[in-house]
């Protein structure tokens, strides 16, 4: 799992240098390269923060603007043939192309966050010894959070 930073809605890496026995890390999703390191986690947190604080000062006192981490628009290539179909439903939906573009994105987020819910089945077996016959039953099996059990009468 990657691990970031978050600090006025810019976004940092976490990463480790085992050869300078240090944490390191640079700000994600600008055009700057902004880096910052530190001995321990708090420090590197620290430095994060700092380097965030002073990029944005930077950029006030100079008159630069500072690279914000999402604008809200990007270009998208998806061929003629799609741009055409999707150019299209918007028409027939009565949205405009960014409107309905936005929308398949936000249903396919959604989409994906809750498929991240985890569904598990247990299964349970059961070796039973019977008149020295062995004889395997199921005895339970958990497909909901409670269980069904059933059972087994051996004659």
């Amino acid at each position: 799992m990657n691990e970031t930073l978050s600090h006025k809605g810019y976004t940092g890496t976490v990463d480790v240098s085992i050869e300078d026995s240090c944490l390191h890390g640079k700000i994600l999703f600008i055009e700057d390269m902004i880096t910052y390191e530190g001995g321990t986690v708090e420090e590197l947190k620290t430095s994060f923060i700092e380097a965030v604080d002073r990029y944005i000062s930077y950029c006030e006192e100079t008159g630069k603007p500072a690279n914000k981490p999402y604008s809200g628009t990007f270009n998208v290539r998806i061929g003629q043939e799609f741009h055409r179909k999707a150019a299209q439903e918007a028409f027939r939906q009565g949205v405009t192309l960014n409107d309905f573009v936005g929308q398949c994105i936000k249903n396919s987020l959604e989409q994906h966050e809750s498929s991240k819910i985890e569904q598990h089945t247990h299964h349970h077996n059961h070796i039973l010894l019977v008149d020295k016959q062995e004889v395997e039953t199921i005895v339970a099996t958990m497909e909901s959070p409670r269980w069904m059990e059933e059972t087994y009468a051996i004659n």
